[in-house]
């Protein structure tokens, strides 16, 4: 059993929402910063955190939170 599996569904809503927030903050540049080298210099952007990865967490606390609630959906094929 690994410590997802052990997660009640309000920390995984406590973790949700803290990455709803970073999220939010990358999307506004509260995660990235230019650096300069001098007058005339090189610029260079810096990111934090990885967007995407943030992302897919987030997707896979949801599902997680879905199959604690008993929410899983279930794709059904036609039977003919």
């Amino acid at each position: 059993m690994s410590d997802y599996d052990q997660k009640t569904a309000a920390e995984i809503q406590t973790e949700i929402a803290e990455i709803e927030t970073a999220l939010s903050f990358i999307r506004t540049g509260g995660q990235s910063y230019t650096l300069t080298a001098g007058p005339g210099g090189t610029t260079r952007t810096v990111t934090n955190a990885d967007y995407s990865m943030l992302v897919k967490h987030r997707n896979d606390l949801y599902s997680q939170l879905r199959t604690l609630e008993g929410k899983r959906a279930v794709r059904m094929r036609a039977g003919w």
